[in-house]
Order: C-alpha cells, then sequence, then structure tokens
C-alpha cells in the first residue's frame, strides 16, 4: 500500500513537470504597439510665440517754463490733434515781459530814425545812462548764461548715467540756449549804446546810424525771445495722439523738464516681440509676419530690429508693422515670424522617451518583427510633433504601446485607436 502511494505521488510530479515544460515552451503573445512614419521636416518659424501691442510713438510732454498751471484742457483718454493745447500756466507775468520788451524795441527804433537828425545835450545825458543800464544787463545775463551752462553740464553728466529723464536734460538745453540768446541780446545792446554814446556827440553820421540800428536790433532779438519765451506757456499736443496719462491739475506749480502728459500715437500701433538675439540679423531681413490679437489675424512686416539686445535674457526686440490692426497698447498678440529650416525629421511629440538622460525613440524593424531604441537629438517643437536628428524620413516610429515594450520584445502592429483604418 506505501509503495503504491509513492507511485502514485511520482506520477503527479511528473504530470506537473511535464505541465511546466510546455508552459516554458509556449509562444510568448507580440506585444501590440502603433506606428507612424517620420516625415521630413517643414519650415518652422523664426519666432513663434507672444508679442505686445505698442504705439508707434509715445511722447512725454512736459512745460519749458516754470509758472502756475491755469488750464488743463484734456484728460486720460481723450483723443487730441496735432498742436490743440493740452495745458496752459499764467502767461501774465511772461506777457509783460513781451510788452516791455517791445517797448523797449519801439524806443530802440526811435533813437535809429533821432540819430538822422543829430545829437543834443539831452541825448547826450541819455547816451550815458544807456551805457550804464546796458552794462548791467550784460552782467545779469551773463550770470544767468553761466547758471545755465552750469546746469547745463549737470544734466549732461546725470543724463548720460541714465540718472534724469531726457525730457530734464532737454530743458537743461533750451535754458542754457535762451540764456545765451540773452546774453548775446543784452552784448549787442551794450555794443549799441557804447558806439552810440561815442558817437552823439558827432552828429549823424554813419557810425550813429550803424549804432542805433544795432541798439534796434537788439532791442528787437530781446522781444523776439520775450515771445518765444511767452509762447512756451502754452502745452502743445505733438501729433494726433491719445492721452495715456496726466500728471497736472489746475493750480500746480509746473516746473520745466517735469513730464505732465503722456500721449501714444495714434495711428495703428506696433508689435514688439522679443527674438534670441542669435537670430536678429534673420528676423531683419523676414519676409513674412502673422500676428493674431483677439481671433483676428493680420499680415505683418518687419519696420525695424532695435540696435542693443537685452543682456540678461539675450533677446533683441523686434518692431513689427501691423496696417489696420485693432488693438491698445499693452494687449497680447500671438506671432508667427518668419521662416528657417530647422533640419532634422519630424516626429510626434509623445513617441520621445527619455531612458537614462537620454532621448530616445522606439522604431519598429518590420523583417524582425521587434523594435530597436534609436537615440535622437531634439531640434525644435513645432505644436504637437518635434524635429530631431538620429531619425530617417521614412523609418516607422512606435506611437502607442512604447512604454510596454523593449528593445527586441516581439511586437505586433495594430491600428492607431482613433485613426482610420
Amino acid at each position: 500500500m506505501r509503495a503504491l502511494s509513492i507511485l502514485t505521488a511520482v506520477a503527479a510530479a511528473g504530470a506537473l513537470a511535464g505541465c511546466a515544460a510546455k508552459a516554458q515552451t509556449a509562444p510568448v503573445e507580440p506585444i501590440a504597439i502603433a506606428v507612424e512614419a517620420a516625415r521630413p521636416s517643414a519650415s518652422l518659424p523664426l519666432y513663434a510665440g507672444p508679442g505686445t501691442v505698442a504705439a508707434t510713438h509715445t511722447y512725454r510732454l512736459a512745460f519749458d517754463v516754470a509758472g502756475r498751471v491755469a488750464t488743463v484742457n484734456v484728460d486720460v483718454g481723450d483723443r487730441v490733434g496735432a498742436g490743440q493745447v493740452l495745458a496752459a500756466i499764467d502767461a501774465s507775468d511772461y506777457g509783460e515781459q513781451l510788452r516791455a520788451a517791445r517797448a523797449r524795441a519801439d524806443a530802440a527804433s526811435a533813437a535809429a530814425a533821432k540819430a538822422e537828425r543829430g545829437s543834443r545835450p539831452e541825448e547826450l545825458a541819455a547816451a550815458g545812462q544807456s551805457v550804464a543800464a546796458a552794462q548791467a544787463q550784460v552782467q545779469r545775463a551773463q550770470a544767468a548764461e553761466e547758471l545755465a551752462a552750469a546746469n547745463l553740464r549737470r544734466s549732461r553728466a546725470l543724463f548720460g548715467d541714465g540718472d534724469i529723464a531726457a525730457q530734464s536734460y532737454d530743458a537743461a538745453v533750451t535754458a542754457e540756449r535762451d540764456a545765451s540768446g540773452a546774453l548775446a541780446a543784452a552784448r549787442a545792446a551794450l555794443s549799441g549804446a557804447q558806439a552810440q554814446a561815442a558817437l552823439v556827440a558827432q552828429g549823424p553820421r554813419d557810425e550813429d546810424r550803424r549804432a542805433a540800428a544795432a541798439d534796434a536790433e537788439a532791442a528787437q532779438a530781446s522781444a523776439d525771445l520775450a515771445a518765444t519765451t511767452l509762447g512756451k506757456t502754452a502745452l502743445r499736443a505733438p501729433a494726433d495722439a491719445l492721452v495715456l496719462s496726466r500728471a497736472v491739475e489746475p493750480g500746480s506749480e509746473a516746473q520745466p523738464g517735469q513730464v505732465v502728459f503722456v500721449l501714444v500715437d495714434a495711428s495703428d500701433p506696433d508689435v514688439i516681440v522679443p527674438v534670441p538675439a542669435a537670430r536678429a540679423a534673420e528676423a531683419r531681413g523676414a519676409a513674412t509676419a502673422r500676428v493674431t490679437v483677439a481671433g483676428r489675424t493680420y499680415a505683418a512686416q518687419v519696420e525695424r530690429v532695435e540696435p542693443a539686445a537685452d543682456p540678461a535674457t539675450r533677446t533683441a526686440i523686434v518692431r513689427l508693422r501691423v496696417r489696420g490692426l485693432r488693438a491698445a497698447p499693452g494687449d497680447v498678440a500671438n506671432v508667427l515670424l518668419g521662416t528657417r529650416n530647422a533640419g532634422g525629421t519630424s516626429v510626434p511629440l509623445g513617441a520621445l522617451i527619455q531612458r537614462n538622460g537620454i532621448r530616445t525613440v522606439d522604431v519598429y524593424d518590420e523583417a524582425r518583427g521587434t523594435v530597436a531604441e534609436r537615440a535622437v537629438g531634439v531640434v525644435a517643437a513645432d505644436g504637437d510633433r518635434a524635429i530631431v536628428r538620429g531619425i530617417a524620413p521614412g523609418e516607422r516610429i512606435v506611437v502607442a504601446g512604447q512604454y510596454q515594450v523593449h528593445a527586441g520584445d516581439r511586437v505586433r502592429v495594430v491600428p492607431l485607436e482613433g485613426s482610420a483604418s
């Protein structure tokens, strides 16, 4: 009985061993994959990404003379025309100065006429007083010119270091120029007075007439300067524009060079995009550009590439001119700029696998019914596809099932789910 039990156990063990052997020799079911032929790469944009709508021109306006603001005629969002008065300071003092200068010009003109009629004792006295007054005026004008020149030197240094705005520097240039003009006028007046004082006793000679004419000319120059200064009390729009910001109120004190309005050109805005600095030259010659804002696409052209690249981002700013663009400064646009041949081959992004720090794709070997790993280099991304090197166009790439197979596994190709078969 015991022997029968042992035989039975041996037979059972043999049967199990036979089953195991059959299981080991049974064929492995191929792994299902989907494949797609790699495509030749198409041309890619030089730049594809966001851009910013920007005004064609931005104007930062400031008064050139000091004074109390009398009127402010526009507000943020207003559209203004070229030459329109935006704001004005109280011009009463400057008006008085103009009237006084014109009176002096009239007097000098009359003196020039009198020079033709000879000199009288009271005219000799008046000539001496004129010289003294002209000398005092030269001293005052010279002091003012020296102060303006010093201010200009300081402003030029600060402007070169980027510590002050261009408007402040421009105001200093204007002030120095005005002061130089005033000094020249005062010196001319002094020359005229001195010449007249020297010649007044000699009667109506040619020298008398010339001195009188010089004095009249100097007085007229002072009147012209006063008229120019009076004109600066009104701040006018330099072009058709929109008011972007306002920093002035009636009754406030205006300071020369202090920005009180920022305007943007009312014409169609541009779009600016940051292009890698290495491609700036290509962008400059780009023949095509397309801009999409709020679902509407516009043709555009490169207006210019800013000369200085941003060293932090290594990008150059490209300004695109977009005719008929309906957008406001600050809006975001989608931009496709130019074309470039990236080389390589186009494969689906999903076919790329990161293995041990290396980008690979699985290539289907139809003859062997297996897959092989292939290391690739990624050149660029184009939507849902990647441009790679290391794969030839036409090679069949695993696009589904790539995470279930390994190199050498037997596979079978099935239609990609959702594709036509």
